[in-house]
């Protein structure tokens, strides 16, 4: 190829976008989706989409209604510099736009590929804007181009329900954005009595798809008329009938307080006796101060973690390495804490099991913007704390470098929390 000649895979792949950009449908009517708000993008585009409804997609009734935009707390921020500091708490203290409600669908005659619920009309792929919002595409591919190959249709012999989001990838974003949706299962049964439901979950990765199953197992209970099929992400599947519900949460930036306390109260209720024993050996004074530690090989990790863990050990905390534990235990340790202290990451998700009003304190590298956590704290009635620090430069992502934190900066926080 010359250095004249135009990139035709480039402009065949700008091409395809463009196709996708012009043919996006939504899952339900604006009007009942995003009638206070809430849409994940541009008014311009929610605007070219109100007349554009998926025609084979059939809304079935509200999981989770809207919720409003949370009036945040002001956040209470420690460490790094002045500048990013300020930063940070103007943009967390900022406020929160509405969401939309959460809505069982079902949709007949339609194509899963890149993580995207699409049809063909026309010889045209129309992909479900809810499945395919601006924020998450750079994980969510959507179709490719070959959008009209079909590896493997599934025939309407049973219902199945399909569970997924950009994020089923990661452990916490598969906590608080996917398992809550799982309530749907109360609408679906009230179409389809009786039963036996197929959930369709896409495979990642061995450890995640194991946790994954575990905790369906541990909201659902041992529910024989529920099994689960995980399916390849590289394939196309055509589905003749297909129920899935729309986002319970904004991309980063709002979650359903409806959806986190049917999650945690679900989790509750499913671990009585272990939360029950947990707390005869807290009475002998431990176990309820946490710590909750990342692996170094996942990146992240505290330079400095042997000063910090001294500190915290003198004030009764205990390192508890989420990865190392299964999901019950997780949510066991977590709903039973008295106070939680932990590195950024996805173990931290597993504070939606705390109750509210527990100090909670995010060890956090200069630098993260990332709302997702002071979010979860707001829709879980907990305060957000985070402590910056340093963040040392390696080969991993601006994202995962390690970081240290002053152990000055932490005791004032822990000062503030009522820990001493």
């Amino acid at each position: 190829m010359s250095e004249t000649e135009p990139d035709e895979a480039a402009t065949d792949a700008a091409a395809h976008t463009r196709l996708i950009e012009d043919n996006l449908v939504l899952t339900g009517a604006a009007a009942r989706l995003y009638r206070d708000g809430g849409f994940p993008g541009e008014a311009a585009l929610l605007d070219r989409l109100r007349g554009r409804v998926s025609p084979r997609t059939q809304v079935l009734g509200e999981v989770f209604p809207g919720f409003p935009g949370p009036i945040p707390a002001p956040p209470q921020l420690y460490g790094g510099s002045d500048a990013f500091r300020i930063k940070q708490a103007a943009a967390l203290a900022a406020l929160r736009p509405p969401g939309p409600p959460t809505v069982l669908c079902l949709s007949r005659d339609i194509r899963l590929a890149g993580n995207a619920l699409f049809l063909v009309e026309d010889g045209r792929p129309c992909v479900l804007f809810e499945t395919y919002r601006p924020q998450e595409r750079h994980v969510v591919s959507g179709p490719g181009p070959d959008f009209l190959r079909v590896d493997e249709t599934i025939g309407g012999e049973a219902p199945v329900f399909l569970l997924n989001s950009a994020g089923s990838f990661n452990y916490g974003h598969w906590l608080i954005d996917d398992l809550p949706r799982l309530h749907a299962l109360a609408l679906l049964r009230q179409v389809e009595p009786r039963v036996p439901v197929t959930l369709a979950l896409v495979s990642y990765f061995p450890h995640i798809d194991a946790a994954r199953r575990r905790s369906i197992r541990l909201l659902l209970g041992d529910d024989p008329g529920v099994s689960i099929r995980f399916l390849d992400r590289d394939k196309t599947y055509r589905f003749a009938a297909l129920y899935h519900a729309t986002p319970c949460s904004l991309p980063s930036s709002g979650k359903s307080p409806d959806a986190l306390r049917f999650l945690a109260r679900q989790v509750r209720r499913r671990t009585r006796l272990p939360r029950w024993l947990l707390a005869l050996r807290s009475l002998a004074g431990g176990g309820r101060r946490l710590f909750v530690d990342r692996h170094p090989g996942r990146g992240r990790a505290l330079v400095n973690r042997e000063p910090v863990l001294a500190l915290l050990r003198g004030l009764g905390f205990e390192v508890f390495d989420p990865e190392l534990a299964d999901v019950r235990r997780q949510a066991v340790r977590f709903a039973e804490a008295a106070c939680v202290v932990g590195i950024a990451g996805a173990g931290m998700a597993n504070t939606v099991f705390c109750r509210p009003g527990t100090p909670i304190l995010h060890l956090v590298p200069e630098g993260w913007e990332d709302p997702f956590y002071a979010e979860l704290a707001a829709s879980c009635g907990q305060e957000y704390r985070a402590v910056f620090g340093p963040r040392s430069a390696n080969d991993w992502p601006v994202h995962l470098h390690d970081f240290s934190i002053e152990p000055a900066d932490l005791t004032a926080a822990l000062a503030e929390a009522g820990l001493r």
